[in-house]
């Protein structure tokens, strides 16, 4: 063979190897980046969902405090309140890339679950769990519109000191 021929060949396999690389390598890329954007959108639709359920579950429950304070609550309305109140934290901690709203909300949870600290009067009890929750639903309302979280009030501030000292002195004793 000519070496015109032989370099010709050789630059022609070369030519195709890098051609069959690049196009593998474009594939993969463009496969990746397919991934990424599907697990994204997943996520997106997951928060979505789950913030929903928690909006709902603790929208319920100013439902359920509105009946305390018109005396139509049924008996056991702070078990129906826990449970409303476990449902919306179950909810929040499944959202996919949430850590400062999980850590936002389990101070609302807090209050919400150990209400009973502040004292036994329902009065009590439903402005705790009312103070709480309307926190928590403005702080999942900002976390799905992709606003910052807002800070704690002042009044939801107290009252969990509150509820921490008298719970604090619970387990001392």
């Amino acid at each position: 063979m000519q070496t015109e021929t032989l370099v010709g060949l050789v630059s022609g396999l070369g030519g195709a190897l890098i051609g069959s690389i690049g196009a593998l390598g474009g594939a993969w890329m463009q496969q990746r980046s397919q991934a990424k954007n599907s697990k994204q959108e997943r996520d997106e639709q997951r928060a979505l969902a789950s913030g929903e359920v928690a909006l709902n579950e603790l929208l319920r429950l100013n439902q359920l405090t509105d009946s305390v304070v018109r005396g139509t609550a049924e008996e056991n309305w702070r078990e129906q309140a826990s449970e409303l109140v476990r449902h919306a934290e179950i909810a929040i901690r499944v959202i996919p890339n949430s850590f400062d709203l999980r850590e936002t909300m389990a101070h609302y949870f807090f209050a919400m679950q150990h209400y009973r600290f502040v004292g036994n009067s329902p009065a009590l009890a439903t402005m705790t769990l009312r103070t709480a929750s309307a926190e928590g639903v403005n702080a999942l309302a900002a976390f799905l519109r992709g606003d910052e979280l807002p800070k704690h009030s002042e009044t939801f501030l107290a009252m969990e000191r509150r509820i921490q000292g008298a719970y604090m002195r619970d387990l001392a004793s």
